[in-house]
C-alpha cells in the first residue's frame, strides 16, 4: 500500500507542479520538492525493508505537513471566495480537485508510513 501511495503521490506532485505552478515561489517549489523527497525515502525504505525513521524522514515529513497545510488553507480560501461570488470556473474546479486529492494522498501517506515505522520501533 505504501509503495503504491508513494507512486501516486509522486505523480500527483508532478501534475500539481505542471498544472498549478506557473510562477513558483520558494515555498511552493521547495514544498513539492520535499514531498517528492519524502516519497523517495518511503520507497527506499520499502526496498530495504527498514521502516525506521531517521532525521531526514522527520524533517521532510514536517515540511510536507506544513506545505500541505498551506495548500489546504489556499484551497479553502479560494472555495470560500468562489461560493461568495456564486461562480466557480473550470480552472478553479480543476485546482480544487487536484489540491484536495493531492493533500489527502500526502496526509494518508504520512499517517500510514508513520504508523508502520512506529510498529517497527515497538
Amino acid at each position: 500500500m505504501l509503495q503504491k501511495l508513494s507512486y501516486i503521490n509522486l505523480i500527483l506532485a508532478i501534475v500539481y507542479l505542471l498544472v498549478y505552478l506557473k510562477s513558483g515561489t520558494f515555498n511552493s517549489t521547495v514544498g513539492i520538492l520535499v514531498v517528492i523527497v519524502f516519497n523517495w525515502l518511503s520507497l527506499r525504505s520499502y526496498q530495504l525493508a527498514n521502516y525506521q525513521w531517521k532525521i531526514w524522514h522527520y524533517l521532510t515529513g514536517l515540511w510536507s505537513l506544513y506545505y500541505i497545510g498551506t495548500i489546504i488553507y489556499g484551497a479553502i480560501f479560494i472555495l470560500n471566495s468562489s461560493l461568495e461570488y456564486h461562480f466557480i470556473s473550470t480552472d478553479t474546479l480543476i485546482f480544487l480537485s487536484i489540491s484536495s486529492v493531492f493533500s489527502l494522498a500526502v496526509l494518508l501517506h504520512l499517517g500510514l508510513y508513520f504508523k508502520k515505522s512506529y510498529k517497527v520501533v515497538n
